[in-house]
């Protein structure tokens, strides 16, 4: 597979029933950035354009892949497995958005563009398909190690008045 494009006349490409195959970088979806662990990996992308019998374009997009998130839970990595499949309706200017036909949620309306940015496209596919706290079926959240008289590890937990405590003792020693 080839990287994809980087836009699309979206109206044309539904007229003329374009298809594009490729691949896309992980690391190129630069808002999901912050809901990664790691950003290795490639995403298989396919968009096809269409118009069906009452004339409307649509775009079906496809994205297949695997993220690997940050856990909720345990902040460790956890691996998601991407499978999207998006019917998508192109309102050109002037048409009416539905409100009717897209109830279902079977479809989403996006308005047409010259230069359809595939990558904002797709990002935005990728964002809409997360999980809103990913986690692991089975883990634990951290905890602190040895949490004798609130000591985390091997560093004694500070009270916020200890200073003031120091502080009143080297004035009455004056």
């Amino acid at each position: 597979m080839r990287p994809l494009q980087k836009f699309i006349d979206s109206l044309d490409f539904a007229r003329t029933s374009g298809s594009l195959d490729g691949t896309l970088g992980v690391a190129q979806l630069s808002r999901l950035a912050d809901s990664l662990v790691a950003t290795e990996g490639v995403l298989q992308v396919r968009l096809d354009g269409s118009r069906d019998e009452d004339g409307r374009s649509w775009l079906h997009v496809k994205v297949a892949g695997s993220l690997m998130l940050g856990c909720q839970r345990c902040l460790g990595g956890v691996q998601f497995s991407l499978d999207i499949n998006s019917r998508l309706q192109l309102i050109g200017p002037g048409e009416a958005w539905p409100d009717d036909d897209l109830e279902d949620d079977s479809a989403d309306a996006i308005a047409s563009e010259r230069e359809l940015a595939l990558l904002a496209l797709i990002e935005d596919e990728v964002l809409l398909a997360l999980p809103i706290a990913p986690r692991h079926e089975n883990c634990e959240s951290p905890r602190a190690t040895g949490s004798k008289n609130g000591e985390y590890g091997s560093v004694p937990k500070l009270s916020p008045f200890s200073a003031l405590t120091a502080l009143k003792k080297s004035r009455t020693k004056e």
